[in-house]
């Protein structure tokens, strides 16, 4: 088990592309069983493409004994309530080895600081229904849920709305 003295959490930086791509890949293997999924390398051209043109995806690492082991994919989305903005995070993964060990919860901590150094009013995610692990980190840490409808617009939903 990793102690924290031996956990870094911190965000990605451009030598970080081929770790986070690698846990990018892990995470939706994880998340999509059975599907087959694009190469290291696509991974990390989105990476590479994501950190150059700093679109507002950020990526947070967590080494345990010094292997990538969790990620975080979060945003920062302002104005928000009372100007403050928000932290949205839209991916929290712990590959599975790792997992049971306290690393979302550093994550989160890390997140939470983050959050509050920046001034930034709060933090928000979702999770699909299904997910009790996740909704179960949440709800241990202190998460509030709150009712709402999620809406997706999947390509072929945009294709239809971009040509009117």
């Amino acid at each position: 088990m990793a102690s924290p003295a031996q956990t870094v959490i911190r965000f990605a930086d451009q030598a970080d592309i081929i770790a986070t791509a690698k846990l990018l890949a892990a995470m939706d293997a994880h998340y999509r069983p059975g599907v087959h999924l694009p190469g290291d390398d696509e991974y990390a051209g989105m990476v590479t493409r994501t950190m150059k043109t700093q679109e507002g995806t950020r990526f947070v690492l967590c080494l345990a004994e010094n292997m990538p082991a969790g990620l975080a994919c979060c945003a920062i989305l302002r104005p928000g309530r009372d100007r403050k903005g928000l932290l949205f995070v839209k991916d929290l993964f712990v590959r599975g080895e790792w997992r049971g060990r306290g690393l979302g919860h550093a994550m989160m901590r890390f997140l939470a600081a983050f959050t509050l150094e920046q001034g930034i009013g709060r933090i928000d995610l979702a999770t699909d229904i299904s997910n009790d692990g996740a909704q179960r980190l949440y709800d241990e840490i202190g998460g509030i849920r709150r009712p709402a409808v999620y809406f997706t617009f999947p390509d072929n939903v945009l294709r239809k709305l971009a040509e009117g």
